[in-house]
């Protein structure tokens, strides 16, 4: 059973919810963010946690001491300032297990990243997981489909928008899905995640008015990738009615 976790990123989007997933469980979790990243949205996330028992934030703080899981929410960190590269490993060095999470779209990008923290793992207890897009409360302001729901909500005209996206799963599902993948062995070490209604995507296109980017790969490059069938607890409706409503709560904070 796992007793404690870093979460390398806590306040993005699936960072926070997978925070909010093992906090849940009980288990003692320290959020690490850089300062840098700490403005007035991630303010407004930490502020559904409060204060808890099973919480503690950190800020630009290495890590001291042994814990059963590490994640690496990676995308965030593929710009890492070198300077910054020790408080990282810092967390690895102490871990028993160290899962590395990104967007399937960005993997390659992190794999320099991800092989230096992973030779701090002596045991080589790793797991790379894979997302396609996350919708759902907190989606990232840059995001085709929090765009979309921010023109509905101002009542402007929709513009445009394509993606370049194969499947599409709500974020609460993806953290309890990481939560139950980590808390397994002898799983496999490199997956994407994958829901379990292949008209998720379609779905979601025809509800925002989204088109595929032309020319987009949507295939898996690396046949060696296992899917995971992530299950769907939430129509597409009520995923994007759930980020409606926290858009709107943030809206009154403001």
């Amino acid at each position: 059973m796992m007793k404690n976790a870093v979460v390398v990123g806590a306040t993005t989007h699936v960072g926070f919810a997978l925070c909010q997933e093992l906090i849940k469980h009980e288990v003692e979790v320290s959020g690490f963010e850089w300062s840098g990243n700490m403005d007035e949205r991630a303010h407004e996330m930490l502020m559904e946690i409060g204060r808890n028992a099973f919480f503690q934030l950190r800020v630009d703080q290495p890590s001291d001491k042994s814990v059963g899981v590490v994640y690496y929410f990676l995308d965030r960190m593929e710009r890492l300032d070198p300077s910054k590269q020790a408080t990282i490993l810092s967390f690895a060095k102490r871990a028993k297990k160290l899962i590395f999470i990104s967007s399937y779209h960005t993997h390659r990008k992190n794999n320099e990243i991800r092989t230096m923290i992973k030779k701090e793992q002596m045991d080589s207890n790793c797991i790379s997981i894979y997302l396609p897009m996350v919708i759902g409360p907190w989606q990232e302001e840059e995001e085709a489909v929090h765009k979309r729901l921010q023109e509905d909500a101002n009542e402007i005209d929709r513009q445009p928008i394509a993606i370049a996206e194969s499947d599409v799963l709500y974020v609460s599902d993806v953290a309890k899905a990481i939560f139950d993948f980590s808390t397994n062995e002898g799983l496999q070490k490199e997956v994407l995640f994958k829901n379990e209604n292949e008209e998720a995507l379609p779905e979601l296109m025809t509800i925002l008015n989204l088109t595929l980017l032309k020319d987009a790969n949507l295939e898996s490059e690396e046949k060696s990738i296992t899917e995971f069938v992530v299950k769907q607890s939430l129509t597409i409706n009520e995923s994007l009615k759930a980020q409606r409503e926290q858009m709107r709560q943030k809206l009154k904070l403001e």
